[in-house]
């Protein structure tokens, strides 16, 4: 009689432990990492789709491909400069250690509000009807 009690519970909790984290109910460090670390993926995924539908509206146009092309691969330098300003650790130092158990967190949030205003800049240049 017990274990019919017990068997929904046991499949319950096995199922939280190898569901996605749910980004509204964050109770733990390692969860609200999980979090940003998917908020990031889902805002370079964003900025790849919109990137991507400007090669695709100017595909005829070489020289504006090469150039948005070079500008993308410098926005990456100084998107990665300005967390490294962010985040400074001098040669050997341990971000872990530096910044605690919070660092993974703040660090894809800086990342994805960086990721979201280079997607909204795009945007707003390159397809100003939203076209995509």
């Amino acid at each position: 009689m017990k274990l019919t009690y017990l068997l929904p519970l046991l499949l319950l909790t096995c199922n939280s432990v190898v569901a996605a984290p749910d980004c509204g109910s964050k109770n733990t460090q390692s969860e609200m990492n999980a979090c940003a670390a998917q908020e990031f993926r889902a805002a370079d995924a964003e900025l790849n789709e919109i990137y991507h539908a400007i090669l695709k509206q100017h595909a005829s146009d070489a020289l504006f491909l090469k150039k948005l092309k070079a500008s993308q691969r410098l926005w990456i330098q100084l998107r990665d400069a300005d967390l490294e300003a962010r985040f400074p650790l001098a040669p050997g130092q341990s971000a872990q250690v530096e910044y605690g158990s919070i660092y993974p967190l703040e660090y894809a949030i800086a990342k994805t509000e960086l990721t979201r205003e280079r997607t909204r800049y795009l945007r707003a240049h390159w397809l100003p009807d939203n076209s995509r």
